[in-house]
């Protein structure tokens, strides 16, 4: 098993602090410290701190950084995330792909963390906290305001990624240039934990969806849902049909932190956010920016929400995206038309339907509760993420408020969506 201490070396701290500020720092020590609480489910995560004295002075500084790293304390869950590759992969992102990206401050906003070291099994970044983000709190409504800023953001990376296909590569599809860093890890016949999520979402629309109690409707939803379902397969293979872009694909509300006002007592002030950057990239591919765009909508709104705003999101994204190109020498009407765009919408909603399901059902669990279960029982851990939710899913569909109408959020609109129910 891999010991905290080990994984970072003197030397890698020299390589972060050059990278960060750059040559004028000489290293004294270091030292790491492990995030209380569960790891994520692809990596477990640590503060670093270096302490560095200022070349030709006597000034120190401790520098604070954020860890990443494959899982270290659980060895069955660093084999499947090491055999996924996923982990591996946000690493290579950062590598080869997002330092190729523009990054004149007078073209581009700041749209994702920096990254200063990017290894195959450990990522160094900028500590966001530090640096005046916070994530929302569980349970958090967003609201019209967060969700501008998400997309603006997104817009802006999904800018770069056009950026660098057609003024740097000349129209040349990245996944054909590049094509090593953007293969599929999650939406996988071959991936347990991926399959045990669809089969959730077809445990709640049977016994928990309202269309459930009409016996000719659940009839149809045993019978085909799965089959239908097995469209996502084909929604997350490239695309000829529709401009792709560098897409995160995980959007959900741990994936993005702001900078937020706050009231003159010192309270932080979560629905006046100001700033926001995205994280976690161990997801991205080339596809059409239609998967973002549902990822966000379908993973942080709540259905009246979506109803309201859905038609100003949907011209308020396409709007940034002409923004970003225009300062980038490239036109939006050229690259991503308006028809071309409300077409890829209509092509990709089940995508974002399904993985909303998928996603609510194992990140909406009351808060420390999948920690609990790994600390308590790895056994039923690893059976839940790996091989079936339903009793789990099930039994706090029934006595959690916020998980099940959450879950039915997705599934009812889901079922309505594959089966014109009404």
């Amino acid at each position: 098993m891999v010991n905290l201490s080990d994984l970072i070396s003197f030397d890698d701290c020299v390589e972060v602090v050059q990278s960060s500020l750059g040559e004028g720092f000489r290293v004294i020590s270091y030292r790491l410290e492990k995030v209380p609480g569960h790891p994520g489910f692809l990596g477990e995560y640590a503060h670093l701190t270096v302490s560095t004295v200022q070349i030709g002075t006597n000034l120190s500084h401790d520098q604070s950084y954020f860890v990443k790293c494959l899982p270290f304390t659980d060895a069955k869950q660093r084999e499947v995330v090491q055999d996924l590759g996923i982990f591996t992969k946000e690493a290579v992102c950062y590598r080869e792909l997002f330092a190729r990206f523009e990054r004149n401050p007078g073209k581009v906003l700041k749209w994702r963390p920096e990254c200063w070291l990017a290894r195959d099994d450990l990522m160094v970044m900028e500590d966001l906290v530090d640096a005046g983000y916070r994530s929302m709190p569980f349970q958090r409504s967003f609201g019209k305001e967060h969700m501008m800023l998400i997309l603006e953001r997104m817009a802006q990376m999904h800018a770069c990624s056009l950026d660098l296909q057609y003024n740097q590569m000349k129209g040349s599809r990245l996944d054909e240039k590049i094509g090593k860093m953007l293969f599929e890890t999650t939406f996988m016949r071959e991936n347990p934990w991926f399959v045990a999520g669809l089969k959730g979402v077809l445990k709640v629309a049977l016994d928990g969806s309202k269309y459930s109690r009409n016996p000719d409707y659940r009839s149809m939803i045993q019978s085909q849902l799965m089959d239908k379902m097995d469209r996502i397969y084909e929604l997350s293979q490239p695309s000829h049909r529709f401009q792709s872009v560098i897409v995160h694909k995980d959007l959900w509300y741990n994936n993005m932190m702001f900078r937020f006002e706050y009231d003159q007592t010192g309270n932080v002030l979560y629905d006046k956010p100001l700033d926001c950057v995205l994280i976690d990239f161990q997801i991205s591919r080339y596809q059409p920016p239609a998967i973002d765009f549902f990822c966000t909508i379908y993973l942080l709104t709540r259905r009246p929400h979506r109803d309201q705003w859905y038609d100003f999101y949907v011209q308020y994204y396409h709007d940034q995206l002409r923004q970003k190109l225009d300062k980038l020498q490239l036109q939006v009407d050229l690259i991503l038309p308006w028809q071309q765009w409300l077409e890829s919408l209509e092509h990709y909603k089940l995508f974002g339907l399904l993985w909303s399901g998928v996603l609510h059902a194992y990140v909406n669990l009351p808060e420390g509760y999948i920690g609990e279960l790994h600390a308590a029982d790895p056994e039923a851990y690893h059976e839940f993420g790996l091989m079936s939710r339903d009793a789990i899913l099930m039994r706090f569909f029934h006595s959690d408020s916020y998980y099940r109408e959450t879950l039915l959020d997705s599934i009812d609109e889901t079922l309505e969506y594959l089966f014109e129910f009404k």
